[in-house]
């Protein structure tokens, strides 16, 4: 059973995976890492944007994603960050590769508290569903030319 299993049922969720072929097992904090660290320039751009845009509506933004680890096994890492306005949780999943093959995958699960919580993931739905598998490609090709 995952980690993240536990915030289910949700108003949202969604999950990436992909089973990638290693040599050396990927491990839930070299995708934390590269993922939520590592960004490239014009994502820390949107994410200065949208805390531009939420403060004034009194939605906490962010500067980062390491103070908001909550749970960890050897093979999940859990985010966490909860508001007045919505719950999120996102889980990255890295399982101990089997026959040389290893299925990683990043799971997002939301819970809406109110109206403007549903108004702020609305605008970022979007974002996210982009910004999420384009930084989740982006991992796994590192890792295959990092080998």
């Amino acid at each position: 059973m995952k980690l993240i299993d536990k915030y289910l049922p949700s108003d949202y969720n969604d999950s990436i995976s992909k089973r990638i072929k290693t040599a050396e097992p990927l491990s839930p904090d070299y995708v934390f890492e590269e993922m939520f660290c590592k960004f490239p320039k014009p994502v820390e751009w949107l994410f200065k944007l949208r805390n531009a845009i939420v403060k004034p509506l009194g939605i906490q933004g962010g500067s980062g994603f390491r103070d908001l680890i909550s749970e960890r096994s050897e093979e999940e890492i859990i985010i966490c960050k909860n508001d007045r306005h919505l719950h999120f949780w996102v889980s990255i999943h890295c399982p101990l590769p089997e026959n040389g093959y290893q299925e990683a995958s990043v799971t997002t699960v939301v819970k809406l508290n109110n109206f403007l919580g549903r108004i702020y993931f609305i605008g970022i739905w979007v974002f996210h569903k982009i910004l999420a598998k384009s930084l989740f490609r982006r991992t796994l090709a590192h890792t295959r030319q990092k080998r």
